[in-house]
């Protein structure tokens, strides 16, 4: 592991303070199937910067990953006390990164931030963690990696891989919602084209006649 200190000023509260950054953390072994590190917990977290003034954490500290906390003291003592007071050492930093993911709705990366408070917690807040991050994952981030899958699936149809296309559309059927009717509808078209080795480009208009009265 390598490491050097350097002077950062707090993205929220102005305070200069020396910080160790963690150039390299390499460890030799496998991760568990949740993708937890091997060795030692006391690695996980450590290059989540804190400030000793305020607690604000994030992975550079004289940035913000809200842009409404940059400077503003006030609201993060207002909106992150809660956490500052319950939690401490890499828990409350990782925790404290995955509420500000949370909030700013990048949920991928707040899923992999309460993934990562789960590997640092005892069993029972592990649990909570983990059921957060995978209902977080389901609702806000799985329907967007739909669309992409969907996409790809039109893709190697149009290329003639209809082995892969039907892999990919039935994987896509599985994962969706059965009350999304629209997006139902959309898949069982696709399946179809990839059923008829039909290569050729399509409209959402094609899907929809009926409905819209076209």
């Amino acid at each position: 592991m390598k490491i050097q200190k350097k002077l950062f000023k707090c993205g929220v509260c102005g305070t200069e303070n020396e910080y160790l950054d963690y150039m390299s953390n390499f460890v030799k072994g496998y991760s568990d199937f949740d993708m937890k590190p091997v060795g030692s917990m006391m690695g996980i977290g450590a290059n989540i910067m804190e400030c000793p003034n305020c607690h604000y954490s994030n992975y550079e500290i004289n940035s913000t990953i809200e842009s409404r906390l940059a400077n503003n003291l006030e609201l993060w003592n207002r909106d992150f006390q809660e956490i500052i007071k319950k939690y401490s050492g890499a828990l409350r930093k990782i925790l404290l990164v995955a509420k500000q993911y949370e909030n700013n709705m990048d949920y991928f990366n707040a899923y992999k931030s309460y993934i990562m408070a789960a590997w640092v917690s005892d069993e029972k807040d592990a649990s909570n963690f983990r059921k957060k991050a995978c209902q977080m994952f389901a609702d806000k981030t799985l329907p967007n990696y739909n669309n992409n899958l969907l996409q790809f699936a039109d893709m190697l149809r149009m290329e003639g891989d209809f082995d892969n296309a039907i892999k990919v559309i039935d994987a896509v059927k599985e994962l969706t919602d059965e009350s999304d009717d629209e997006f139902i509808k959309i898949i069982n078209a696709e399946r179809g084209f990839i059923q008829k080795k039909d290569i050729n480009r399509h409209n959402l208009s094609e899907v929809f006649v009926e409905k819209e009265g076209i």
